[in-house]
């Protein structure tokens, strides 16, 4: 797959259709693993699957043929330096812990980072072929456009998502209905279509939040830390993680998550 670099010294188009062209094969590798992987450790403790590594490089691949003067970063050891200040950073499967699991909860994110503001993005669930992405400031929900978050209530019932360690850190008397899925990324962009109030991410690393945060500026929410202040992505890029919890949602619904957590 290519894309023409157009007149002059102009970068191609990130465009939908490119990403969720990618996005989608990419889940038909990984769902040709998905229930029959032997999970390792990494030095670092989390789960790695050969699922994790057949998908990055065959994203990396589709990146650089489609974006030949892009830099790329991934979560398996992807490193390419581009032109300019455009870097795509990939999480190959985003809760792998639930795909060795066997849950569905799992996503592929494929997202365009500029400098330290996540530009554009897909988050895609191949259990149930559905396509999160953001482009040009414009979030789409299969292919449907995303409406602006105003912080009107829900149509089900209100819950906001946790991740699976902050039990350990946190009381959660006062948040209502909680929902923890085993995926960062499907957290942030559930937030962004409104089915979750925030969600609280624990101190995730720059894959985790690239794509998905991309879908949620695009809503008009974003991403900040739980103790006041941006997330740092632009001094992630080694790999580290954000110095603090995370959290996701419109301001209202942030300010809200603090108080209630006492942060």
């Amino acid at each position: 797959m290519t894309t023409s670099a157009g007149e002059g010294d102009r970068p191609p188009a990130v465009t939908r259709a490119v990403l969720e062209d990618i996005a989608t094969r990419a889940g038909d590798i990984a769902l040709r693993h998905f229930g029959r992987v032997a999970p390792e450790r990494k030095i670092d403790r989390t789960i790695v699957t050969e699922a994790d590594r057949e998908v990055e490089s065959y994203v990396a691949t589709a990146l650089m043929a489609a974006f030949p003067d892009a830099g790329i970063l991934g979560e398996e050891g992807t490193v390419r330096e581009g032109q300019g200040a455009r870097r795509f950073v990939v999480d190959p499967i985003d809760g792998t812990s639930a795909f060795v699991a066997g849950l569905p909860t799992w996503c592929v994110c494929v997202g365009l980072l500029e400098g330290a503001v996540p530009r554009a993005g897909v988050v895609y669930l191949p259990c149930t072929r559905e396509h999160y992405t953001a482009v040009d400031g414009r979030a789409t929900w299969k292919g449907v456009p995303l409406s602006p978050l105003d912080d009107s209530p829900p149509a089900g019932d209100a819950f906001v998502l946790v991740h699976s360690k902050a039990h350990r850190e946190h009381s959660f008397a006062h948040l209502g209905k909680l929902r923890s899925l085993g995926s960062a990324a499907y957290h942030t962009v559930l937030v962004a279509r409104g089915a979750a109030r925030a969600a609280l991410l624990g101190n995730a690393r720059v894959w985790d939040l690239t794509a998905a945060g991309a879908v949620l500026l695009a809503t008009g929410g974003g991403i900040e830390l739980l103790e006041g202040g941006p997330v740092p992505l632009e001094t992630m890029l080694d790999g580290s993680r954000a110095p603090g919890d995370v959290v996701a949602g419109t301001a209202a619904a942030i300010a809200e998550l603090r108080a209630r957590l006492g942060a």
